[in-house]
C-alpha cells in the first residue's frame, strides 16, 4: 500500500466535487481556462503507465482519426506531469490516434493529480463512457485495491455499483491476455467474460474460440460452462463439486438442500444420497 490516508477516507465524493457533478471531462475543462490549453510535443506524451495493457478498439481509433483529420480536435487531451514528460489522463483514443497520424503536437490540459487522484479520475471517466472498456476500469480498480487498501465496498459506492460487481470485475483480469485483448478491443462482451471466468485458461481459449465461431450469446454461452463443469466433475470423480449445497441443523436433524447444475450431476449424486440413507436418517427436499 502507498499511502495510509486515501481520498475516499475523507469524503466519498472529494474528488468528483473538485470538478462539480455534470459530465466528468466537460467538468475539467469548463474549470480549466483557455490560455491552459497547451500545444504539446507528441513524443513528449506517453500512454497512460496504468492502463498500457489495455488495447483499444480499432473502430474507435478509426473513427478518431477520421475526426481529427476532418475538423482537429473537438477537446483537449487530459495529461499530468510524469517523470520529467506528460501522461495521457483521460483522452487515450484521441492520443493513440494522434499517434497513428504522426501529428508533430496535439492540444492538451495539464492538470495537477497525484498517482491516487490519477487513478480515480481515469476510474470515474470510464464509468460515465456509454461504452465503456471493462478492461481499463478493472485494471483501475485492482490497482486502487493493491496500492492503496480500497475495499470493494468504497469502489462500489463511488462507482454506485454492488460489491459483486466489483468483484466481478476484479475476476476477469485471471483470464489469459489475449482473451483481455478481445475484452479490451470490444470482440467480446463483459457478460461473456464472467460467465467464462470459471474455466481453466486452457479451456477459456478454447470457449472463446466457440463463442466467436458460433456467435453464442451470454446465455448460451454460461449453459455451456455449466455443462462443462458438471463433465468436469464426472472425469474427476468428484460430483460433490457440481453440488451448490446449504447445510441446516434443525431438532438434530440434518437438513441438506441441494441444487443441481443439470440432470446428470442430480442422478450421479443421488446415488450417492442413497447410499448414505441407509446409515442414517435424512430427509432430503
Amino acid at each position: 500500500m502507498k499511502n495510509d490516508t486515501k481520498i475516499l477516507k475523507n469524503s466519498l465524493k472529494n474528488l468528483v466535487n473538485r470538478f462539480g457533478r455534470e459530465d466528468f471531462v466537460s467538468a475539467i475543462l469548463k474549470n480549466s481556462p483557455k490560455e491552459d490549453i497547451k500545444n504539446i510535443t507528441l513524443k513528449d506524451i506517453s500512454d497512460n503507465h496504468y492502463l498500457k495493457k489495455a488495447k483499444l478498439d480499432d473502430v474507435k481509433v478509426t473513427q478518431a482519426k477520421k475526426i481529427i483529420k476532418e475538423g482537429g480536435f473537438f477537446d483537449p487531451i487530459i495529461v499530468r506531469a510524469y517523470q520529467g514528460k506528460y501522461e495521457v489522463v483521460i483522452g487515450r483514443v484521441k492520443y493513440i490516434a494522434a499517434k497513428e497520424l504522426k501529428l508533430e503536437t496535439i492540444p492538451v490540459v495539464v492538470i495537477q493529480l497525484s498517482e491516487e487522484e490519477s487513478l480515480l479520475c481515469m476510474l470515474k471517466e470510464i464509468s460515465e463512457r456509454k461504452t465503456m472498456n471493462i478492461y481499463e476500469l478493472s485494471l483501475i480498480c485492482s490497482h486502487l485495491k493493491k496500492d492503496y487498501d480500497y475495499k470493494n465496498k468504497e469502489l462500489a459506492d463511488f462507482l454506485n455499483q454492488s460489491s459483486s460487481q466489483i468483484s466481478n470485475l476484479l475476476q476477469i483480469l485471471s483470464l489469459p491476455e489475449e482473451v483481455l485483448a478481445d475484452i479490451s478491443m470490444n470482440r467480446l462482451s463483459y457478460g461473456h467474460a464472467k460467465a467464462i471466468c470459471r474455466l481453466s485458461p486452457e479451456e477459456v481459449i478454447e470457449m472463446v474460440k466457440k463463442i466467436q465461431e458460433e456467435h453464442l450469446s451470454v446465455r448460451q454461452t454460461e449453459a455451456l460452462v455449466r455443462k462443462e463443469k458438471g463433465v468436469l466433475d464426472e472425469n474427476n470423480k468428484n460430483n460433490e463439486d457440481s453440488i451448490s449445497n446449504e447445510k441446516l441443523s434443525i431438532n438434530n436433524e440434518l437438513v441438506i438442500k441441494l441444487r443441481f447444475v443439470d440432470g446428470k450431476a442430480k442422478k450421479d449424486a443421488m446415488k450417492k444420497l442413497n447410499r448414505l440413507i441407509k446409515k442414517a436418517k435424512c430427509v432430503i427436499e
